[in-house]
């Protein structure tokens, strides 16, 4: 059928898209670098790149509900611009605290809500899938993989016991009487999981009506790419076992994983085909759109749009203002506690700490038993990766000597106070060896990755840097089990301080 309204009236049908895309491309383009930092996690990670899928599909369902939102009459929310500035808010620490994944996040939430203070509740609610869909170009989820590293590990190392197989464990390490296997990050099943969750998401609004029926579709969609993963990862050990690993590896490792995944994400759609119900957002023809009557002059509506993109970019000016060149400097040498005794050994281990201004490398000695001290200091300088990031490890997966056999939390009492510290294992050929390690912020100790990012925002908000460091004690490796943890945590402890007094002097020259 062809439209009988003249092309006024359907710029006046589509009144209210317009408005909310040119406000949405206004507020990215405000953030610009945070929108091309997100397109650069999407071309670089095969995990993520289904994010240049998401504007594209979540124009193509607001496209479906164009009739919809022809009848919505646009009527601006200012109250939205309070919503607009928290995101801002979330934007702005994000940013102090070199955190992309915050960042992006909020640039989203900062498009959402402008386009409720401009086009209003009614028309938002008429659009809220398409809108929420958008959440899905943010690259999220590698905080998740050493959780699901774990537990795949957990479950094949179960199911090979089940099955009547021997296997000795260590850490993710495991070996099986035909050979050595290991869960590394490929094996965590997050590519599966955040494809599914995606995918299983917009099935579930497309083919499904009632809320119970979406959820129950939307929690499918987290369960089984997880228990397909587990499934995955003892099947190819044990075709790998069976065959005398002449299957199941090198290429074959990765063919026979994703035609598995795929043939259970099969199965899990056909399931759910069998329950579909008609959709409510069935497109009607172009001569059934009804034009809103307009009640609010559109002068109004760009007034508001134009308050939501001067609010959300009053952070951008905020942020450039916070960001005022400080000179710091190179953190000293360590002197040794009180016993101890400083000798010039080399390290047989350092951590892949990326991005590093300086690297302070000493080791000590007292009753014939020796420790190593490694600092690795960042100056607040903008740059990826920073002090926590997701890129810094202890044990590279592509570490040829060492592996992570381990890791945990403690205390560790240093004077009259305690600080908190990650524990490790790691071990090789050479034996094994325990590590102690936290991070220094502007005289904070923190052992969480969201303490020590908090640490450094407030470090920048107060005018600060936000430099600081990861400070890593560690001792000798040994035959058998680590050392004695008791006498790791007691050196860390005298060090503590010397170490906090060389850090503190080094950050000093930014104030």
């Amino acid at each position: 059928m062809v439209s009988s309204m003249t092309p006024l009236r359907q710029a006046r049908a589509h009144a209210g898209a317009l408005v909310a895309c040119a406000v949405a491309l206004a507020v990215v383009l405000v953030f610009f670098d945070t929108a091309r930092s997100m397109a650069d996690v999407w071309r670089r990670s095969a995990t993520f790149s289904h994010g240049f899928l998401v504007v594209p599909i979540a124009l193509w369902l607001a496209w479906r509900r164009r009739a919809a939102l022809a009848a919505v009459p646009l009527r601006p929310w200012w109250p939205a611009l309070g919503i607009v500035a928290a995101a801002g808010f979330g934007w702005l620490l994000g940013h102090l605290g070199d955190t992309a994944v915050v960042q992006h996040f909020a640039l989203v939430l900062m498009v959402q809500a402008a386009v409720l203070a401009a086009c209003g509740p009614r028309f938002v609610r008429a659009l809220a899938f398409p809108l929420a869909f958008l959440l899905f170009a943010v690259p999220f989820g590698e905080a998740f993989v050493p959780v699901l590293m774990d537990w795949t590990a957990d479950f094949t190392v179960f199911a090979l016991k089940l099955t009547g197989i021997p296997v000795y464990r260590e850490g993710n390490f495991f070996v099986v009487p035909s050979g050595q296997w290991s869960v590394v990050e490929a094996c965590s099943g997050i590519r599966y999981l955040i494809a599914s969750l995606m995918v299983g998401t917009l099935y579930a609004y497309l083919v499904y009506r009632t809320v119970w029926r979406r959820l129950l579709f939307f929690a499918a969609a987290i369960a089984v790419p997880i228990v397909a993963n587990w499934l995955r990862a003892y099947l190819i050990v044990l075709v790998g076992h069976l065959s005398g690993n002449e299957l199941a590896v090198g290429v074959d490792h990765l063919i026979y994983g994703w035609l598995f995944f795929g043939i259970v994400m099969a199965l899990m759609f056909w399931v759910g085909a069998r329950f579909r119900e008609s959709s409510p957002d069935a497109p009607r023809p172009v001569a059934a759109l009804a034009p809103a009557h307009q009640t609010v002059p559109l002068c109004t509506v760009a007034t508001a749009a134009l308050a939501a993109v001067v609010v959300a970019g009053g952070f951008v000016a905020l942020a450039a203002h916070l960001e005022q060149p400080l000179q710091v400097g190179t953190p000293a040498r360590i002197e040794p506690a009180q016993g101890w005794s400083d000798v010039h050994a080399a390290a047989h281990w350092q951590p892949r700490f990326a991005g590093s201004a300086a690297r302070l490398k000493q080791a000590f000695e007292r009753d014939g038993r020796r420790v190593f001290v490694h600092v690795a200091w960042y100056d607040g300088r903008r740059g990826e990766p920073g002090l926590v990031s997701s890129a810094n490890v202890l044990v590279a997966e592509d570490d040829a000597r060492w592996r992570l056999l381990g890791r945990g939390r403690t205390e560790v009492a240093s004077g009259p106070a305690t600080i908190p510290v990650r524990t490790a294992q790691v071990g090789g050929a050479d034996g094994r060896f325990d590590v102690l390690w936290w991070y220094w912020i502007d005289g904070e100790v923190a052992a969480a990755d969201a303490w020590a990012k908090a640490y450094v925002v407030a470090s920048r908000l107060r005018g600060g840097s936000g430099a600081g460091a990861a400070v890593f004690v560690f001792g000798e490796p040994e035959e058998g089990t680590a050392g004695d943890d008791a006498r790791l945590r007691r050196a860390a402890g005298e060090f503590a301080p010397r170490i906090a007094q060389a850090l503190a002097a080094a950050s000093g020259g930014a104030r």
